[in-house]
């Protein structure tokens, strides 16, 4: 079977890719940019961009989107990780946790939508925020260089995609839809 993932990141199209082989789900990359809107949680902030993307591309895809928590701030950076990193950089984002809980979490959401059916997945990862940058000139998604996955002693960064997509937020995410698109797309 083959879907679409709607999304300009290529480091989230090679880590999905690899997770969804053993499933026999192959993933095409459309390269589509869709507005952001304002919601308060991630599931609708996925689950927009999806039809947002049906819309272009009037076929079945997936997209995902993923979010990073910090326990000391409500919602924050939450469903705009981006924004935030491209507005404070790491030295911003370090200064607001000097003093304060460390404790993080990623959530990511994989919404399939076909036009007429929406299923949205979602996995968690649990840890906390590095007190400095660790793997600076990585190929990496920024977060990644300063989150330390709980039980780990390094940052995502540091470890390699094959550990990371065994236990990650868009691993759980991505395997949950993996399962269901198995029992329900696919022809056997």
């Amino acid at each position: 079977m083959k879907i679409i993932l709607a999304s300009s990141n290529k480091h989230k199209f090679e880590e999905m890719s690899k997770i969804l082989k053993p499933y026999r789900i192959e993933l095409e990359r459309a390269d589509v940019q869709v507005n952001e809107s304002d919601f308060e949680t991630l599931e609708e902030s996925a689950e927009d961009k999806a039809r947002k993307a049906f819309q272009m591309l009037k076929k079945p895809l997936i997209v995902e989107d993923t979010g990073v928590y910090f326990d000391a701030f409500k919602n924050f950076p939450g469903i705009y990780p981006k924004r935030m990193y491209l507005s404070l950089g790491f030295k911003g984002l370090l200064k607001l946790l000097e003093g304060e809980k460390r404790s993080a979490y990623f959530k990511t959401c994989v919404s399939y939508y076909d036009g007429f059916r929406m299923k949205t997945f979602s996995g968690k990862l649990q840890g906390k925020m590095a007190e400095h940058v660790h793997d600076a000139d990585k190929d990496v998604l920024p977060y990644e260089k300063i989150f330390m996955p709980k039980g780990h002693k390094a940052t995502l960064s540091a470890i390699s995609r094959e550990e990371k997509n065994t236990f990650s937020h868009r691993g759980i995410a991505t395997r949950k839809f993996a399962e269901w698109a198995s029992k329900r797309l696919i022809k056997h």
